[in-house]
């Protein structure tokens, strides 16, 4: 479990206690002494309300710890400069296996990809950098008529569940002590028919390879 999820479990266990020792102190007649745990207790239920949000919302982002396959990109050609982009997760780590088809004009394909790095001592308790992708593109070699095609790109994330901590990060400017790096990273690659990638995921970041002899090629004569 992530150790948000044990952090969890031990506010709610705190909370309960604080809620019995007021009850008890209600019980004897101890105003002072029920209002303290009292008080103690909308601490402990602020702090696990703020531990839920943002455990729900890492769950949206897929957990890593090694370089990890997170995707593979088949592409397909349709017409000039226009093709099918065909995104496989692996399905061990996927909310939904089956692959997605994408329609994106250009010469190249381009994932955007959000990254979340913890500290150096959050990782020895156990968090690991989190990724989420953000955006699926075509891309044109030419600047000009990148300029005047119009945009092919798909949002790959879906509605935010629990407190985003990104929005959290903005929010407290930046400066929250328990994260080392958050960023967005980008990758991007050519295009050509029966080419197949593998997207993987390290602690330095994004990384793509060929999978067959079309990717290969097309990687070559760039």
């Amino acid at each position: 479990m992530n150790p948000l999820g044990y952090l969890c479990i031990f506010l709610g266990l705190l909370l309960v206690l604080f809620i019995a020792l007021s009850l008890n102190r209600i019980k004897r007649r101890k105003i002072i002494g029920s209002t303290m745990y009292g008080l103690q207790g909308m601490v402990v239920f602020l702090l696990l309300i703020a531990a839920l949000l943002i455990f729900s919302n890492l769950n949206t982002y897929q957990r890593l710890t090694y370089e990890n396959d997170i995707a593979d990109v088949l592409v397909r050609k349709l017409a000039k400069q226009k093709f099918q982009l065909v995104l496989i997760y692996p399905s061990d780590e996927a909310i939904e296996a089956d692959p997605k088809y994408y329609s994106v004009h250009g010469d190249e394909w381009q994932l955007d990809t959000r990254i979340i790095k913890w500290n150096s001592w959050a990782n020895v308790i156990g968090l690991d950098s989190y990724y989420q992708f953000e955006r699926l593109s075509g891309r044109y070699t030419n600047v000009e008529q990148a300029n005047s095609a119009p945009p092919s790109a798909h949002q790959l994330t879906g509605e935010p569940r629990g407190m985003s901590i990104w929005k959290l990060k903005n929010l407290m400017k930046s400066k929250l002590p328990f994260l080392d790096a958050y960023y967005g990273q980008s990758i991007f690659v050519p295009m050509q028919d029966g080419a197949k990638y593998s997207v993987s995921l390290s602690q330095t970041g994004l990384v793509v390879r060929p999978v067959n002899e079309p990717a290969t090629q097309a990687l070559e004569a760039w």
